[in-house]
C-alpha cells in the first residue's frame, strides 16, 4: 500500500525520484497544487504548494482523519515497535489573540428590540408568507423559527445613527452617515434576553452584499448549547438553527457569519472547554482554507465539513440524514487487532470513506452513512 491508496484520483505528472503524482489537496481543496511522492509503506510525501500542509503516511491519517499514532500504524499493518517517526511536519500554531466584544449600548438595544418586534409580526403576517415558505423549504420548522426570534422587514429603511445611540458620521462628500436596514429576513443575536446584533438577509442583493450587519451591532458569534463536549462550527446563522433543530441533543454549534471570522474572547473560552470541534465552514475554497487555520488553533478541532452541496442546509435539502452526519463525525474509527491483510483493507476502506468526505466532486458513498451510522 502507498499514498496513492490512501489519496485517489491524483495524475502522474513526472518520474523522477520514483514518480510523482498530483491533484486536488484534502485539506484546503485546491485543484492541482497537491503533490504526492509516493513509496511503499507510510515513508511517501506529500505537500499542498497553496495551504502548505506536508507529512508521510502517518501523518496524513493523523491530520486528515484524527486518528492517533498507533491507530495509523495498525491502518498501514505495523506493529508499533518497528516504526520510528520522523520530526513532527505539523506547522508552528500562528500567534493569535482573541479579541474582546462589547454588547451595544443600552439606546441602540431598545431600538434593535422594537425595531425586530415589528419585524416579529411582520413575518406572522401576510407579508411574511413567502419568507416562512422559504424557511420552510430549508428545513425550518415553525417552533425553531418562533424560538430564534426570526423577523422579516419588507421595506428598504434608513435610519439616523443618532437614533440608534451612536455617534453621528460623515461621509467624504460631507453628508451624514445614515444607517442602511434593507429589506429581507431579520435574524437576530440574543445576549441574555438582549438583541445585541441584527443581520439581514436579502433576497435579492444583486451586486451587493447578500448579508447586511445593522451599525452597531456586536460582532459576537452566535451559539446554542454551548455546553455540550462537542461543538460544530458552522459559517451561517441558518444552518446553526436547522442543526440545533434536528441534533441539539448531541451538538452545540456556533454560526460565525463568515468563514474568515474569529471567535472572540468569550467564545473562545468555550470552544477550549469543549472536548471536539467539528469544523463544518463551507465547502468552498475559503471553508477549507480557514478550516486549516481552526485545526492549528484548536487542538480538539476536527474537519468534518458535509459531503455534499456546501452547508448543512443544501445538504439536508439533498437528503443528507444531518442527525446522522453528526453521529458519524462524533464516533472515533478504529482499526481491529487483525491479520495484515484485513487491517490493510479495512484502514484503506475506513481511509476512503472520511478522505471523500473532505472531496467536494466525490459522491456520497452509501458505505459511510449506512456502515458507519449503523453503528452509533
Amino acid at each position: 500500500m502507498t499514498l496513492l491508496d490512501l489519496i485517489p484520483g491524483l495524475k502522474r505528472i513526472g518520474a523522477t525520484g520514483g514518480g510523482e503524482w498530483a491533484g486536488p489537496c484534502p485539506f484546503c481543496g485546491g485543484r492541482d497544487r497537491f503533490r504526492v511522492w509516493p513509496e511503499e509503506g507510510p515513508t511517501g510525501r506529500y505537500w499542498c504548494r497553496f495551504c502548505g500542509e506536508r507529512g508521510d503516511g502517518l501523518q496524513l491519517l493523523r491530520d486528515l482523519n484524527g486518528l492517533t499514532f498507533p491507530e495509523a500504524l495498525k491502518v498501514w499493518g505495523l506493529p508499533s515497535l518497528t516504526w520510528k517517526p520522523g520530526p513532527p511536519t505539523e506547522p508552528t500554531p500562528t500567534a493569535w489573540t482573541p479579541r474582546e466584544t462589547t454588547a451595544p449600548g443600552s439606546i441602540w438595544q431598545k431600538k434593535a428590540a422594537s425595531f425586530l418586534a415589528g419585524c416579529q409580526r411582520n413575518l406572522a403576517g401576510p407579508s411574511g408568507a413567502d419568507c416562512r415558505e422559504w424557511l420552510k423549504g430549508r428545513g425550518l420548522k415553525i417552533d425553531t423559527v418562533e424560538q430564534a426570534g426570526l423577523g422579516w422587514n419588507p421595506l428598504e429603511q434608513y435610519e439616523s445613527r443618532e437614533a440608534w445611540g451612536l455617534t453621528p458620521e460623515t461621509k467624504e462628500d460631507g453628508k451624514l452617515r445614515w444607517i442602511w436596514i434593507p429589506r429581507g429576513l431579520v435574524i437576530p443575536c440574543f445576549d441574555n434576553g438582549r438583541v445585541i446584533r441584527l443581520r439581514v438577509r436579502r433576497p435579492d442583493p444583486g451586486d451587493r452584499s447578500r448579508y447586511v450587519i445593522i451599525s452597531g451591532s456586536s460582532s459576537m458569534p452566535m451559539t446554542w448549547d454551548h455546553d455540550k463536549k462537542t461543538l460544530v462550527i458552522l459559517e451561517s446563522e441558518l444552518d446553526g438553527l436547522l442543526l440545533h433543530q434536528v441534533a441539539g441533543d448531541l451538538v452545540g454549534a456556533v454560526s460565525l457569519g463568515n468563514a474568515q471570522t474569529r471567535p472572540d474572547q468569550e467564545t473562545n473560552r468555550t470552544l477550549k472547554k469543549a472536548g471536539l470541534l467539528l469544523i463544518a465552514l463551507d465547502s468552498d475554497e475559503a471553508g477549507a482554507k480557514e478550516s486549516l487555520w481552526w485545526k492549528r488553533i484548536y487542538r480538539n478541532a476536527k474537519r468534518w465539513p458535509v459531503p455534499v452541496g456546501k452547508d448543512p442546509t443544501e445538504a439536508a435539502q439533498a437528503g443528507l440524514d444531518l442527525r446522522g452526519w453528526v453521529k458519524a463525525g462524533l464516533m472515533e474509527i478504529k482499526i481491529p487487532a487483525q491479520n495484515k491483510t484485513t487491517a490493510h483493507q479495512e484502514g484503506t476502506h475506513a481511509t476512503r470513506a472520511v478522505t471523500e468526505g473532505f472531496d467536494r466532486r466525490a459522491e456520497i458513498r452509501p458505505f459511510l452513512f449506512d456502515e458507519v451510522i449503523g453503528q452509533c
